[in-house]
């Protein structure tokens, strides 16, 4: 193809020789494969389904593309060209190629095969998540699971730029919007040294945490606003002792220097037995853990595997979540829904 182009007006001729690439049919190269795996036409026609006809096309269509004879036929027999010799070699490998391609594929849709990527709030990732993969891995074990912690805000930002395949994050109302799907109500529990008076109730109500001193998450964690909601109506007597992490705080209650609030998923296990935590009471307050996934995204297969892998084991193992959780019910309709 000849090309023109202007410079200093005068007019440059120049040939464009960058040759097109042409793409095979596999159908025609199955075709070609098996005519020369068979020798003949009728036995090619047979191995691969089609008429005589449909296949004398296929080959003539091929050797058209390609641009060379790549058999060659006599009253008795067909055989392949010195080009047709080296063709079928490459002509096997890209139908091994595209099978294995295809296979792949497949593999993928059936979650066979594949790969998540998991964002989870840390109290999730350390107390629930760990369970939930192993059980999704012991149903799909070819399926590499990637799992990666944030506080909410990162979550949030990271959903927003389309990242990550599945989230489980705190609901709130933008993330309601973003289409998530709650099953976990997580309450708030009065957190208190082993010796603590409180320790020998069964609830605390959120009156009594006025005389005490109050160790809470500084101002813009989103557990805050969760605490303010439950002792913001108090006269505190004291004034709160502050910090940025939940670990601090709870050293904190473990050294008697005052009482605290968490979610129950974030509490000390049990296995920590210098703290109790009591329920809170009058109010109840309480937050949502939700899946969520990018809004743009589109899902795979194993997104919906995991999810649904996911709500049937915290189903059947109700009693191993942290106590002050809550399972929520969770149709299949609204399941399909979320990852549709």
């Amino acid at each position: 193809m000849l090309r023109s182009l202007d410079c200093c007006n005068k007019s440059i001729l120049f040939s464009d020789s960058s040759p097109k690439m042409i793409y095979p049919n596999p159908r025609h190269l199955r075709a070609f494969v098996a005519l020369a795996d068979t020798g003949s036409f009728g036995g090619a026609a047979q191995a691969i389904h089609i008429g005589q006809p449909a296949l004398s096309q296929a080959i003539a269509k091929l050797e058209g593309q390609v641009g060379v004879k790549l058999i060659e036929r006599t009253t008795r027999s067909v055989r392949l060209t010195a080009a047709g010799k080296e063709f079928l070699v490459d002509a096997r490998r890209v139908l091994e190629a595209n099978e294995r391609m295809m296979q792949r594929g497949a593999e993928w849709a059936d979650v066979t095969r594949g790969r998540i990527e998991l964002l989870s709030i840390p109290s999730m990732a350390y107390r629930l998540l760990p369970a939930l993969v192993r059980e999704f891995n012991h149903q799909h074990a070819n399926v590499k699971v990637d799992v990666y912690d944030h506080a909410d805000p990162v979550l949030r930002l990271r959903l927003e730029r389309g990242e990550g395949d599945l989230a489980i994050i705190t609901q709130t109302e933008d993330a309601g919007s973003r289409g998530a799907l709650p099953f976990l109500k997580d309450g708030f529990r009065v957190v208190v040294a082993a010796d603590h008076p409180f320790a020998r109730q069964d609830t605390v109500e959120a009156a009594q945490l006025a005389g005490e001193r109050l160790i809470l998450l500084r101002r813009g964690a989103l557990f805050r606003s969760f605490m303010d909601a439950a002792i913001g109506s108090l006269s505190l007597r004291q004034a709160p002792i502050e910090v940025d992490q939940p670990g601090t705080l709870i050293g904190m209650v473990e050294a008697g220097l005052g009482v605290s609030l968490l979610p129950a998923m974030s509490c000390p296990t049990p296995a920590l037995r210098s703290v109790a935590t009591r329920r809170l009471v009058r109010p109840e307050i309480f937050r949502l853990i939700a899946f969520a996934r990018p809004a743009e995204r589109e899902p795979m297969p194993v997104v919906e595997a995991f999810v649904q892998a996911a709500l049937a084991f915290l189903a059947e193992n109700k009693a191993a979540l942290p106590e002050g959780c809550e399972l929520l019910p969770v149709s299949a309709q609204k399941a399909r829904s979320f990852v549709s």
